[in-house]
């Protein structure tokens, strides 16, 4: 139970508050706070482990009892160092983490209620009814001694319990939102950088009739306009206006000399985007 001091009294009021771990021995302070001269690091005492001992092994001991984990082969982990990140392997592991973190949590709460169970229990077994005073006892240090341990035995309750468990889903939940938004940012940048990529290879030059009749509309009117052309400036200026190289409109320039048919579609499309002035 820790005491508080207010300004009109001296008188320390009790309070439920449990203090600070960090403050612990320290006269209200932590050591790299402590406002005066200190010349030497305290001593710890090892004779008896520490609240924060005690707490890390009891997290410990979760993760090695209820956090197990298939480990993954070393063909798996070559695999998918070689496959990268992919939208859909992204979306995948954000499907599997969510899963993960609800059977983490159920875990954590049967855990938790198994510990309550062993600490109710324990409780129970703390109180010797046969050693409280008879009926009618009149001794008034005996029955004094004795509602001091019954107020001891009440004032162990589950709080610092219940705060390890609060601590507990915290933890777990903070940890599950880190790994949750590291891959919603992943996931965001490569859906950015396949939309970059499907912009750059739409902006290509079709390399093939194929390739010539998938491309958006814009793009064959770009690629008839440069066929059509007998300028060497002007295809120069066309392949530097939209980044094309020499080598990648070769192909198709074959292909419109020989190919009668796909030299007439050209054409048609060309001509067919030429309006009438007088329809201006």
């Amino acid at each position: 139970m820790a005491w508080m001091l207010v300004a009109t009294s001296d008188t320390p009021i009790p309070s439920n508050r449990i203090p600070a771990r960090a403050y612990e021995n320290l006269n209200g302070f932590t050591y790299s706070s402590y406002p005066g001269p200190i010349s030497h690091e305290p001593e710890e005492d090892l004779s008896e482990p520490t609240t924060a001992a005690l707490d890390a092994h009891r997290r410990a001991q979760y993760v090695l009892t209820q956090k197990d984990r298939p480990i993954p082969t070393f063909e798996q982990m070559q695999q998918e160092v070689v496959n990268g990140d992919t939208v859909s392997s992204i979306k995948q592991r954000i499907v599997d983490l969510h899963e993960q973190h609800i059977s983490d949590m159920q875990r954590l709460y049967t855990w938790h209620a198994e510990e309550y169970h062993d600490e109710a229990f324990n409780h129970y077994l703390a109180k010797d009814d046969l050693q409280y005073p008879a009926d009618g006892e009149n001794n008034p240090v005996l029955k004094e001694s004795y509602a001091e341990l019954e107020t001891i035995y009440e004032d162990r309750g589950s709080l610092s319990m219940q705060m390890q468990w609060d601590d507990d889903i915290e933890r777990m939940r903070h940890s599950y939102l880190l790994l949750l938004n590291d891959l919603h940012l992943k996931l965001k940048k490569q859906e950015e950088a396949d939309e970059d990529a499907r912009k750059r290879r739409e902006a290509d030059f079709p390399i093939s009739i194929e390739d010539y009749n998938t491309k958006s509309k814009e793009i064959q009117r770009r690629a008839a306009r440069f066929l059509m052309l007998n300028d060497p400036a002007l295809q120069e200026k066309m392949l530097t206006q939209y980044g094309w190289a020499s080598r990648q409109v070769k192909p198709l320039q074959e292909i419109f000399q020989k190919n009668d048919a796909f030299k007439a579609d050209v054409i048609t499309q060309v001509l067919g985007d030429v309006q009438d002035p007088r329809m201006r």
